[in-house]
């Protein structure tokens, strides 16, 4: 940020409540998904997207984005972001320490169950920049509809999960020209070799039973 000389910015750790949904399976939870939403979502919309691709035993946790706004003007909906261009560093750190503190406010109440993770459109680089800094060890990602951050976070992801994870677009996606898919590919190449790619008929949306199936 620029501005007028002799204007400083300084920064202070605050302490503040976050929010996550969940839903809880009937049996007892065997495996945990952590979902991310993405922008101008809700984690409370979002959790309901994906729930119906839960399997027996599948625990899933929807944290919301640290950044609330109103979706249209000054009233209505309440939709969240996870992150701007300012204060780039600051607002990542801050998401680790959150999606961190919800695993481990999960694992106290459920145990250490084995974790698998989600990142939808704006929730894409969220979890990859949180996992690559974090001691979370996922044993499946799934990145849909969104692009990846930059090289320093997907060259320490690659290596804790063994270079395999899952990359969903839908055909119709207008966020996904041919020239921004072939700006993932190039980007994701390098680090996971085995990646699997998967195409649904379909927009910007998550389609659930392509969704089980990968899970």
């Amino acid at each position: 940020m620029t501005g007028m000389k002799g204007v400083h910015c300084h920064h202070v750790t605050t302490q503040r409540t976050a929010r996550y949904y969940s839903v809880i399976p009937k049996t007892e939870p065997e495996h945990l998904l952590l979902v991310c939403h993405g922008y101008a979502q809700s984690a409370f919309e979002f959790i309901q997207e994906v729930s119906p691709a839960a399997k027996t035993g599948q625990l899933i946790i929807a944290p919301e984005g640290l950044s609330r706004f109103y979706r249209r003007g000054f009233e209505g909906e309440v939709v969240a972001s996870w992150m701007t261009r300012e204060d780039r560093l600051e607002e990542i750190r801050d998401q680790v320490e959150f999606l961190d503190s919800v695993i481990r406010q999960v694992y106290d109440q459920f145990g250490e169950l084995p974790v698998s993770v989600l990142g939808f459109s704006q929730g894409v680089p969220t979890v990859c920049r949180w996992l690559a800094l974090s001691a979370i060890r996922p044993i499946k990602v799934i990145l849909w509809a969104g692009m990846v951050p930059e090289a320093e976070y997907l060259a320490p992801l690659s290596e804790k999960l063994s270079g395999q994870i899952d990359l969903v677009l839908g055909d119709e996606d207008p966020f996904f020209t041919s020239t921004r898919k072939r700006h993932l590919e190039e980007a994701v190449s390098p680090w996971f070799h085995h990646a699997r790619w998967h195409q649904f008929q379909g927009e910007h949306r998550i389609e659930p039973d392509l969704l089980r199936e990968i899970w």
